[in-house]
């Protein structure tokens, strides 16, 4: 992880440390010249702490003005980037206590140091960075760390001034609590979160992923950061991840991706999101730049003949263009159907404008499975969706905004461990007569058995 990190900033971290060297040294002789004999620890408290800002500011771009709020205090516990956020101030706090010698001050300063960067990563421009209070927590955690081990070191030899300071201290304390609540705050909006539900994904999963990778694009990508996420409400998992260009002098260019788990069966891949194609594309062996859905078609064809033969096996293959003028290229679909089902299993591949795959979706279930007779219609399913939709607007003070729902098809969902149809039901909220963009749509689905209806998450709807 620190690798794919760290790699694209060596001369950054050198000059870091350079930095932090002279700005040791300078600590070190300004504390001689001013008789205080604790000079090689004020060399390792602005060493260290020349680090640590480097490394936190390192990337900076723009200053979002927002923070987020995560309410699971134990989560940063059981991710990499917590456990490193508390292990780089821990040496911060060790040190100032064995410089300083005066506790009450380096507490205040333990504190402080971390809420003072996650507002400078919210509000300056070219240090922006996720303003987080996870970050500020494991941050203060380490620093405590570290003041408390100095602290019972220098206790049972008695050089600690415990009542030097306290004034000061106590000064300094309410002005930042005037600055937090006056200055600050106005700033800054807040994200209240329970949780951003990502912990480092095991040796299984990382082998899973990069197998998945491998078996779609080869070597063509090494995979980065690893995670793996629930899926909200739904009983599920997917690990998401990173992939990164090996073509020299593009190891910045990124792509993200994610793998369902533990089934393994369900792989999306986004290499490009934009009109613009880049390095991130994969390309297709012999295929040029597609002038029309027909070469498209061809060239995602033979990218599935390479790496999923059974994709000739399906019962539909479809080629339509994404964007009104094909913009984004072109998406070919590989469906299977059975008594007017459609089943689990689909391939999807986008071809942007170079004759590259831009875009992945892989799902690996059956091809043709028995399911009981459905017996809600297409139409009882438009009814039972409309009636949910309207509820939920309903509850949100929202009973003015309009919308349209279709029955378009039913598939096969595994429901409780059995495969039962369902009718997938579409949503469309129009747009303004001024908006270019395609109006958004959410995809219901139905049990053809029960009547029940789902939302596009998965989650089961109450009342139905």
């Amino acid at each position: 992880m620190f690798s794919a990190i760290f790699r694209h900033h060596v001369g950054y971290l050198t000059v870091c440390v350079l930095l932090g060297l002279v700005l040791g040294a300078t600590a070190w002789a300004l504390a001689t010249k001013r008789g205080k004999p604790h000079g090689p620890w004020w060399f390792a408290l602005a060493f260290t702490l020349t680090g640590v800002l480097g490394v936190t500011f390192m990337g900076g771009g723009a200053a979002s003005r927002a923070c987020v709020l995560n309410h699971q205090f134990g989560e940063p516990f059981h991710t990499t980037q917590g456990m490193w956020n508390l292990a780089m101030t821990v040496p911060v706090g060790a040190f100032a206590v064995l410089a300083v010698r005066r506790p009450l001050p380096v507490l205040l300063g333990v504190v402080a140091l971390p809420l003072g960067i996650e507002f400078i990563q919210a509000t300056v421009d070219g240090l922006g960075r996720v303003c987080d209070s996870s970050d500020a927590e494991m941050n203060i955690l380490g620093g405590l760390l570290g003041f408390t081990v100095s602290a019972v070191f220098l206790t049972g030899r008695r050089t600690l001034a415990w009542q030097a300071g306290a004034k000061g201290t106590l000064i300094s304390s309410a002005v930042l609590l005037l600055l937090v609540s006056g200055v600050a705050r106005p700033m800054l909006s807040f994200t209240n979160v329970d949780g951003t539900s990502l912990v480092d994904a095991d040796a299984d999963q990382v082998k899973a992923a990069e197998a998945a990778v491998t078996e779609a694009f080869g070597d063509r990508y090494t995979v980065g950061e690893l995670y793996e996420q629930p899926c909200g409400d739904s009983a599920c998992t997917n690990i998401i991840f990173n992939l990164h260009s090996r073509e020299p002098g593009h190891t910045k260019d990124f792509a993200y991706g994610s793998l369902s788990w533990p089934d393994k069966k369900h792989l999306t891949v986004h290499l490009e999101d934009s009109a613009r194609p880049t390095v991130m594309g994969y390309p297709v062996a012999d295929a040029a730049a597609p002038s029309s859905g027909k070469s498209a078609h061809q060239i995602a064809t033979s990218f599935a003949e390479e790496k999923y033969p059974w994709a000739s096996g399906a019962t539909t293959n479809e080629t339509s263009q994404v964007g009104e003028k094909a913009e984004l290229g072109w998406m070919t679909n590989w469906r299977w159907t059975h008594d007017d089902i459609l089943m689990p299993r689909m391939l999807d591949v986008q071809i942007d404008r170079a004759g590259h795959v831009s875009q992945l979706d892989v799902t690996l279930g059956p091809t043709r499975t028995r399911m009981p007779k459905s017996k809600v219609r297409g139409a009882e399913a438009k009814k039972a969706v409309v009636k949910a939709v309207e509820a939920r607007l309903e509850a949100n003070q929202n009973t003015g905004a309009e919308f349209r729902a279709e029955a378009v098809a039913r598939q096969a969902i595994d429901q409780d461990g059995k495969w039962e149809p369902n009718w997938l039901v579409n949503v469309t909220w129009p747009q303004s007569e001024k908006s270019d963009d395609p109006p958004p749509v959410d995809v219901y689905h139905v049990n053809a058995l029960t009547g029940r209806v789902y939302d596009s998450d998965g989650k089961l709807l109450p009342g139905t």
